[in-house]
């Protein structure tokens, strides 16, 4: 991924809080000249000597698993926004595009023991149910459960470097930081705010 200086994030803790918020993945691989993609949620296991190992699962049906090689990529896209130049109250200013989002790249294998596949299974469960106000559970050993499976193919994918952009006007003056900020809270769409925030975190740490 192409990051100019300014937008290069490789704090550790933080990119680990991205990839926790922002889960939903999407794997790319390439065999034989062909790019493939697979949209998927992906569980991120930290460990401390290593850089982390994502694990996941796809339909059985769906081809991609077969095809992929040792290394994929998996892009975690964040919030992002226009912005235009408007804002910026001057001339000679053109239009961007604000965004976050991070990198993986690893080594892929296949999950091929039933007790792992289960357990990675419950501990997604576990991850994504948390924060409903009811959580839901279920015992896989039920033969319903059983069945769904063995429809699916688990993997893990053993992380090899992990690459954060944050590109949010940071070499921008910080009035104009602060005009785009405005504009986009106005704006009153999900990622434009969410994009506002993150700014604002920036110019806080600058003043």
């Amino acid at each position: 991924m192409y990051i100019p200086k300014p937008f290069k994030v490789d704090d550790r803790d933080t990119l680990i809080q991205f990839i926790h918020q922002h889960s939903f993945g999407i794997v790319f691989s390439k065999e034989n000249g062909v790019a493939t993609a697979s949209h998927l949620p992906l569980l991120l296991k930290e460990n401390e000597e290593e850089l982390g190992v994502l694990y996941g699962h796809m339909a059985l049906a769906n081809p991609h698993w077969k095809e992929i090689g040792r290394e994929v990529l998996v892009v975690f896209p964040g919030p992002h926004a226009y912005i235009s130049p408007t804002w910026y109250e001057e001339e000679k200013t053109v239009p961007t595009w604000n965004y976050v989002a991070v990198h993986v790249y690893g080594d892929f294998a296949l999950i091929e023991d039933e007790r792992e596949l289960e357990n990675m299974m419950m501990e997604s469960i576990r991850f994504y149910e948390a924060e409903m106000p009811q959580p839901w559970s279920t015992d896989l050993k039920q033969k319903h459960n059983q069945a769904e499976l063995k429809a699916v193919k688990g993997f893990k994918i053993t992380i090899t470097d992990i690459q954060g952009k944050w590109k949010l006007n940071q070499h921008h003056p910080v009035e104009r930081q602060k005009k785009t900020i405005k504009h986009l809270k106005e704006a009153g769409r999900g990622d434009a705010k969410e994009i506002a925030g993150l700014m604002e975190q920036h110019v806080n740490e600058r003043e």
